[in-house]
């Protein structure tokens, strides 16, 4: 992992993690695999687990967390998101409203659900010889600094019945398709293998968006095809990306510096952009590189018909015209090891015939 950037001074979220929670938290630009990290004991959660704060923010944190084989973790609820992806192993999670009937939802590895707002909820292990590990991204940091009261955050009484009402398939449904392929739904049996959809704006990118227990966190899924690269763009803090297959590289570097980090990456690696960063992805191996991007309070929910344009007025990109050639030729050259050429003649035909930023990749 990247080593730690510059400090800032502590908050009542990072009190909280170092005095209450007493678990270590990794800090700097990526982790290299989330499937290798050392978990502690996590007297809270009655499991193994690891904070996660990337990219000098808190906006929102990730955490990992490993449920014993034949094991459960201890039930809680809080007033903060948490959107789960299963790393590995299967199970299921038991779901409540305070003084409402429990159900139960079983996952596996790839799975993708959202907790809906304080409810109480555990999790169990289906393997009485593998451990299960997922991955929880949260919007902790923005909450807990917000209320600074832990009373209220954990045992608020309120009972969010918009979110979730108790029903039987709540964790079944289908989901309701929206315009530009957001997906409305609460559970994604597999981020692997869902099908993604052509963006009719370029056709070898494909992609997928979601929106979760009607939270107000997002997340999408998009692929990069061999031979591609994303041009650089920048946005605020908050977002998280998981690369579930293939293998490349991000450059990423503040603003007003020509001081770029690369970050190699595998099938496992994080990463988290700073605040207004610029930063772009480059695709090196031979099959399809699939990220999963989880992002903070984009509220799909308010804008699901005009996506493209909000995410055009608040993801500054570098224009085509202006990209150091560097970065091109540097690529060309990564490619030439593995055998292969850029592909990107359909990216750069559509940058010179639309100026407006149509060819804009999604956030993340």
């Amino acid at each position: 992992m990247a080593g730690k950037l510059k400090g800032t001074k502590e908050t009542f979220y990072d009190r909280w993690v170092r005095e209450v929670e007493q678990v270590p938290q990794i800090e700097g630009l990526f982790v290299k695999d989330i499937n290798r990290v050392e978990l502690l004991p996590w007297r809270r959660k009655g499991g193994n687990g690891i904070y996660i704060n990337l990219a000098f923010q808190r906006v929102d944190d990730a955490h990992i967390c490993e449920i014993a084989p034949a094991g459960a973790l201890n039930p809680e609820k809080h007033l903060f998101e948490e959107l789960i992806l299963i790393l590995n192993g299967k199970g299921a999670t038991e779901i409540w409203n305070e003084g409402g009937e429990k159900r139960t939802f079983e996952w596996q590895e790839g799975s993708l659900f959202a907790i809906p707002l304080n409810c109480w909820h555990r999790h169990f292990n289906g393997s009485g010889s593998e451990p299960v590990r997922y991955l929880a991204i949260t919007d902790a940091p923005f909450v807990l600094n917000r209320f600074r009261n832990l009373e209220m955050v954990f045992n608020c009484s309120f009972v969010f019945a918009d979110r979730y009402d108790g029903s039987p398939d709540y964790f079944n449904a289908q989901g309701k398709e929206h315009s530009d392929a957001i997906l409305e739904t609460n559970f994604v049996p597999d981020v692997r293998t869902i099908p993604l959809v052509e963006d009719p704006h370029i056709r070898s990118h494909r992609f997928r968006r979601f929106l979760l227990a009607g939270g107000t966190m997002s997340v999408h899924i998009s692929e990069i095809p061999p031979g591609q690269y994303r041009f650089a763009h920048r946005h605020g803090a908050g977002a998280h990306i998981i690369w579930l297959d293939g293998k490349g590289y991000d450059l990423t570097w503040e603003t007003g510096t020509d001081k770029k980090h690369r970050i190699d990456w595998q099938a496992g690696t994080l990463t988290s952009p700073p605040d207004w960063w610029y930063h772009q992805h480059f695709n090196t191996g031979k099959t399809p590189a699939r990220m999963l991007a989880f992002h903070y309070n984009i509220r799909v929910s308010e804008i699901k018909g005009d996506f493209r344009e909000f995410v055009s007025s608040n993801n500054k990109k570098i224009p085509f015209d202006t990209e150091d050639p560097e970065v091109r030729e540097a690529y060309r050259r990564e490619l030439a090891k593995q055998g292969l050429s850029p592909n990107m003649e359909e990216i750069y035909r559509l940058e010179r015939e639309d100026g407006s930023g149509s060819a804009l990749s999604p956030k993340g």
